[in-house]
């Protein structure tokens, strides 16, 4: 193995996924010296650092909730065989699998006794502490080693004699080195003096969207006749979601975020509204008072109510196990609440600071132990 190339096989369904994906293929082909032959599923940022293709685009598998995933599950079944197939042909050394359980604990389980000798490995660890405690034990049986980005799961997988680590989150793979100035930014997107900047990211599934931009656009309305804030909103869509983006119509100053130009827009805003997941760790991390919002499928909510076991959505709420970061969830997400804590956020200065400071301390939680890249001890892990 000393002069042959790696073979790794990595597995990432989602957009947060070939984030992640794209850091440790980058962390990978550095630590190995580019001895190391790259196959998958991934996205456009996993392609770009050094994945020649994917199996198949991630944008089939943009699916959220029970109900949600019942008219394509022939579709994702027919991808799950399609996977299992090219992981024979290609009999990677070692198989990397990144969140999207749903998906990759299948192809776990399938490989399992086809592939002995394939090391396997899971990045980023399910939600055993929120919900569904026995993937836990299903992950034990067909995994090598676990990498965790949150510091507190390990205990939930070593009881099942599962090889686990944290690596630290990928929130601390961002470079907070400015590309535009405040004044650039203002120029290149159209905003008026005198706005107030509300960044606004409704997430990377299509469900999220049609959920989302109605209650944002009845939230500004409310906002408007409320207030004298005057809102300049900088939307941040997913490639694969703007052909949906495009059937609403804004009656508010808008502009599209260009990916390049995202954390640069970040660093402008005044508040921020985002669907519960990376997107609000992001934000907190380039100190954004933020506002999470979620809507879902009524009947994945009532089903979500009985087994989900814990009372937050947002991550630093979950890490401090209190509000520090507002969330409106379901039956609270109303445009007056949203509005309400907008106008609070940008009216009274040292709630909002009170706001970053807390999120700032939480996420100091989530660096690992080496202070190194997430995705170096991840690859660390690996080799």
């Amino acid at each position: 193995m000393i002069n042959k190339k790696l073979k790794v096989y990595i597995i990432a369904t989602e957009p947060s996924g070939d984030v992640i994906g794209s850091n440790l293929i980058k962390s990978l082909i550095k630590a190995k010296k580019g001895k190391v032959k790259l196959y998958g599923i991934g996205g456009e940022k996993m392609i770009k650092s050094g994945l020649k293709k994917s199996l198949f685009p991630i944008k089939e598998l943009s699916i959220l909730g029970i109900f949600e995933i019942l008219p394509k599950i022939f579709k994702v079944m027919s991808l799950l065989n399609k996977t299992k197939k090219d992981l024979i042909k290609v009999k990677p050394n070692v198989l990397v699998t990144i969140d999207s359980p749903d998906f990759n604990f299948r192809i776990l389980k399938k490989i399992s006794n086809i592939l002995p000798f394939t090391k396997k490995i899971h990045y980023v660890a399910p939600t055993v502490w929120a919900w569904r405690s026995g993937r836990a034990k299903y992950l034990s049986k067909y995994t090598d080693k676990l990498l965790t980005i949150l510091p507190f799961e390990k205990k939930y997988f070593t009881k099942y004699n599962l090889s686990t680590n944290f690596v630290g989150h990928p929130v601390y793979e961002i470079n907070k080195q400015i590309k535009l100035s405040k004044k650039d930014v203002y120029k290149k997107y159209k905003i008026k003096k005198g706005c107030k900047i509300l960044s606004f990211l409704p997430g990377s599934r299509v469900s999220e969207i049609k959920k989302s931009i109605p209650v944002l656009i009845k939230t500004i309305k409310f906002l408007k006749q409320n207030s004298n804030i005057n809102p300049h909103v900088l939307f941040y869509i997913l490639p694969h979601l703007k052909k949906y983006f495009n059937n609403y119509r804004f009656n508010f100053p808008y502009s599209n975020i260009n990916e390049n130009d995202k954390y640069d827009a970040f660093k402008i805003s005044d508040v921020s509204i985002a669907s519960s997941g990376t997107a609000t760790l992001e934000l907190s991390y380039f100190a954004i008072p933020t506002i999470v919002i979620y809507k879902i499928n009524f009947l994945t909510y009532l089903i979500a109510k009985i087994f989900v076991k814990i009372k937050y959505a947002n991550l630093l709420n979950i890490l401090e196990k209190k509000y520090i970061i507002p969330e409106f969830l379901q039956f609270k997400c109303r445009p007056n609440l949203i509005a309400g804590e907008i106008i609070k956020l940008i009216k009274d200065k040292s709630y909002s600071k009170k706001h970053v400071l807390n999120a700032k301390k939480s996420l100091a939680k989530l660096k690992n132990y080496n202070n190194e890249l997430p995705s170096m001890s991840a690859v660390k892990e690996i080799i």
